[in-house]
């Protein structure tokens, strides 16, 4: 679990030095988020100012962390555009798991203080090629490129209104856009449930699991050890990453089909951490492990993580870990 917090932070820090705040409470990116995502992973760039966060970046900086280019999604976008994202307030990527490829239904959402120019000369610049304003219903407010490139996937823009613009593949941004100016509709359902239901973190996540996501009992790289058919009646799964008052933390919710589905799988999930804790020798991870907690109730199971933020850095400054 310490290993999942340090991701998330890493997952933050792949946007480079982002300051700001929310300049509307009310506003939610996730608006714009087109019906049939099942991926929602949201980043409150306020983040960077949180001075227990900062240690936990500076820590993994000094350890030679590769938080600038750590391969996901948050890190992905800042390649593809060149934004400098110092002016971003909020960043929400969507996707479809259920497709073959995520690249044919996904996008990021961005609030911030850009204004379109720059953003689009910066696209160009980074795309090696020219972008072109064209019409959506009736709106000048999507820009396609002009030529498609040697390699990687294309990548369109859509201007939301007021600092809010949308990247990502063309479906992707013309359903973003579909919402804002046309009668398209935002995602709903249970993961958009899910989301809203989640406290408030640095980064959260939510997402439904189609059963191609969850790994098999007869996978070849499937640990022994653990059984992972009940994950198979999960509905939906969400996570925060947090700090509080020099504490750091992770929770995460599995929402089951049935009761006893959700028994399955919080025994499994004791289970999973049982066998962790057992095939570690060093005491201070022992004891981080023996800090989740798994608690079942009813159709849902919440998987909770906290340690000190001293703890954390404790740890990354350790040359044997």
């Amino acid at each position: 679990m310490l290993g999942m917090v340090v991701v998330l932070v890493a997952t933050a820090g792949c946007l480079g030095s982002i300051t700001g705040v929310f300049s509307d409470e009310a506003a939610e990116p996730a608006e714009h988020a087109p019906e049939g995502s099942d991926l929602l992973v949201h980043a409150d760039m306020a983040m960077m100012e949180d001075g227990d966060n900062q240690r936990i970046m500076d820590a993994l900086v000094q350890q030679g962390a590769d938080t600038d280019g750590h391969q996901d999604a948050f890190a992905e976008f800042e390649n593809e555009t060149g934004l400098d994202p110092e002016d971003a307030q909020q960043v929400l990527f969507f996707a479809d798991l259920s497709k073959d490829s995520m690249d044919e239904n996904a996008g990021f959402v961005v609030y911030s203080d850009w204004d379109t120019d720059t953003v689009i000369s910066a696209v160009e610049d980074d795309e090696d090629t020219d972008y072109e304003q064209t019409e959506y219903e009736g709106e000048s407010v999507l820009y396609e490129p002009t030529e498609e490139p040697e390699f990687g996937s294309v990548m369109y823009v859509g201007d939301l209104g007021d600092g809010k613009y949308v990247f990502g593949d063309e479906k992707g941004v013309r359903s973003s856009l579909a919402i804002e100016y046309g009668d398209g509709k935002a995602v709903s359902g249970d993961v958009r449930d899910a989301y809203d239901d989640t406290r408030d973190g640095h980064v959260t996540m939510a997402a439904t699991l189609p059963d191609e996501t969850v790994p098999n009992n007869d996978d070849p790289f499937t640990p022994n050890e653990i059984d992972f058919e009940p994950f198979h009646n999960v509905s939906t799964i969400t996570g925060v990453y947090y700090t509080d008052d020099g504490n750091a933390g992770l929770e995460m919710q599995l929402n089951a089909e049935t009761e006893d589905d959700a028994i399955d799988v919080a025994d499994v999930t004791d289970g999973a951490i049982s066998v962790a804790s057992g095939s570690l020798d060093d005491d201070d991870l022992k004891d981080e492990l023996r800090k989740i907690e798994t608690e079942q109730d009813g159709s849902t199971v919440d998987v909770t993580y906290e340690t000190s933020v001293d703890k954390i850095v404790e740890l990354l400054e350790r040359e044997d870990l």
